[in-house]
């Protein structure tokens, strides 16, 4: 049985450890800060220590059996849970939280590793993990280039539709890597007006699609206005009629 000042020792320790990748998250304006992984390393380091000898009692029993990774592996199915709520989109296919629930994944391991007493292991875990949360994220702002996604409506006028074209428009647009949220046809002065809303995350990949879709018999003018880079541009072909 352990005594009551190692005890302490273990749980303060996950306390400790947990609230200071909380404060990085928090920081960052992370919903999972301080308090929730704190008490995240706390509980599993409690489970821990209750697996390892909160029923060293019951060993002499008959017909007892006690498996103290049992308890452990439950602490990992239940952290799963947590992590995927802490997981959301937004802004249609935009996805946040997986480095927050990663980093719950972590305290969860550090909580046990200072409940099972491995406390040298738990502290360089947790500088381990800063580095990761801190020291990687600068390096991704200076040398990856950013992806977001923004939205943009682009318009097509046909003077001569066919059957063909709206298959076609969207052919173009999935082949340049554009993901169409929404098309929209109506009819102005006997020219078709083709709206198409997708999410784009490169210039490149939106101008390449305006050209292809120019090209396109009976379409007489694309345009689309780029708002992350506040620049216009409009491709147009006449057409003539015979």
């Amino acid at each position: 049985m352990l005594s009551f000042p190692v005890i302490l020792l273990r749980l303060s320790l996950a306390l400790i450890l947990g609230a200071i990748i909380g404060f990085e998250r928090e920081s960052r304006r992370h919903e999972a800060g301080i308090r929730t992984n704190a008490l995240i390393a706390l509980g599993c380091a409690l489970f821990t220590v209750i697996s390892a000898t909160g029923f060293s009692d019951m060993l002499g029993l008959p017909h007892v059996q006690l498996d103290p990774t049992r308890i452990a592996s439950y602490i990992i199915a239940g952290i799963g849970f947590l992590g995927g709520g802490a997981i959301f989109v937004y802004q249609e296919e935009r996805i946040r939280g997986l480095t927050t629930a990663a980093a719950i994944w972590v305290v969860a391991a550090i909580g046990m590793a200072c409940g099972a007493g491995l406390l040298w292991v738990a502290v360089l875990v947790t500088v381990f993990a800063l580095i990761i949360l801190v020291g990687l994220h600068i390096v991704e702002l200076r040398l990856l280039p950013k992806r977001s996604l923004n939205q943009q409506v682009i318009c097509v006028k046909v003077s001569e539709p066919h059957k063909q074209l709206i298959s076609q428009i969207y052919d173009a647009c999935i082949r340049n890597n554009l993901s169409v949220k929404k098309i929209e046809t109506r009819m102005e002065q006997g020219v078709e007006i083709v709206n198409i809303t997708c999410l784009v995350d490169n210039v490149e990949n939106i101008v390449s699609t305006l050209d292809v879709l120019r090209g396109f018999p009976g379409v007489q003018a694309v345009n689309t206005t780029l708002q992350d880079i506040k620049r216009e541009y409009v491709f147009v072909k006449e057409f003539e009629e015979a």
